[in-house]
């Protein structure tokens, strides 16, 4: 299995976006959760990003979380990132570089520009000693993300000229999120996405980006984003949902039902059947050679 790596997210992403295509990043829930999220990627030869909400980590433990990562990567010909998703505590940061993450993020969105740019730069000195990815923020994504509400209404778009100052002194950012219009979990309404205030970020930045608020958004739009530069997809409230639609449908149709198991079976399913949809949504099947730098 030469393709098989745990790997740091930046140089995939920079392969997929060079590519346009999109590599799937799906907020894990548990351990049968990260398991529907690799092996579905295993199954498409997709790359794969499994990201863990801080609120996630708290539940299970950081050692827990990287040990399954881990040891399902192990048994796979994929490449496969665990990737922190937005947090913006220093010492989270650090507990999840120490346990073996992979890459991470820092969300300084809702902190005064110059802030967020230095203490965005200060992690991104420790990620780059650790040989860490990392993904740094800059607007406001509208939504709920974690316990981070931020009214659609009130999301504010990333301004051109600061994406260029913010990512100045980061040359080897895994990835950017600037926002674009896009919104965490589902929409009210059509999502207003600034396709030209994305296509005039990546022709003058050349790191790729990451385009949060997939759940929702349709083929078309995703397929805007990816060609525009989006290179990393983030996909959770979706994958929630399945989560426990999953368990429900197996209940309604079995009622009496006492066994356990079917029930994590039938969410595993659900969730899988998401993954799988999504990979294929994004044009990164059949890609995990190439994000992995062993072919073309």
């Amino acid at each position: 299995m030469e393709i098989m790596a745990f790997v740091t997210m930046g140089p995939m992403l920079k392969r997929a976006q060079a590519a346009r295509y999109g590599i799937a990043a799906f907020n894990m829930i548990d351990y049968n959760s990260a398991r529907s999220i690799i092996e579905g990627a295993a199954d498409l030869q997709a790359p794969i990003i499994v990201q863990v909400s801080v609120k996630t980590i708290k539940h299970w433990g950081y050692k827990p979380i990287a040990t399954w990562v881990r040891m399902m990567a192990e048994d796979v010909d994929v490449p496969v990132a665990l990737h922190l998703d937005h947090c913006s505590d220093a010492d989270v940061i650090r507990r999840c570089i120490d346990a073996g993450w992979s890459s991470v993020m820092f969300d300084g969105s809702s902190l005064p520009f110059a802030e967020n740019k230095a203490r965005s730069e200060e992690i991104y000195a420790m990620t780059e000693a650790a040989g860490v990815g990392l993904e740094a923020e800059i607007g406001a994504i509208g939504g709920v993300e974690d316990d981070k509400f931020v009214a659609e209404d009130s999301a504010i778009l990333a301004d051109y000229d600061e994406c260029l100052a913010f990512v100045k002194n980061m040359p080897n950012l895994a990835v950017f999120a600037p926002a674009i219009g896009t919104a965490h979990g589902f929409y009210k309404g059509q999502p207003k996405i600034a396709y030209g205030l994305l296509e005039k970020i990546t022709a003058a930045i050349p790191i790729p980006i990451a385009l949060h608020g997939g759940t929702g958004l349709s083929q078309e739009q995703f397929d805007r984003c990816i060609a525009a530069g989006c290179a990393k997809v983030n996909i959770s409230t979706m994958h929630k949902h399945r989560f426990i639609e999953g368990f429900i449908a197996v209940r309604t149709e079995k009622p009496k039902l006492e066994e356990p198991l079917p029930f994590i079976t039938g969410q595993y399913e659900a969730m899988k059947k998401d993954v799988l949809d999504m990979i294929r949504a994004f044009g990164s099947a059949g890609k995990a050679a190439h994000a992995a730098g062993r072919e073309g």
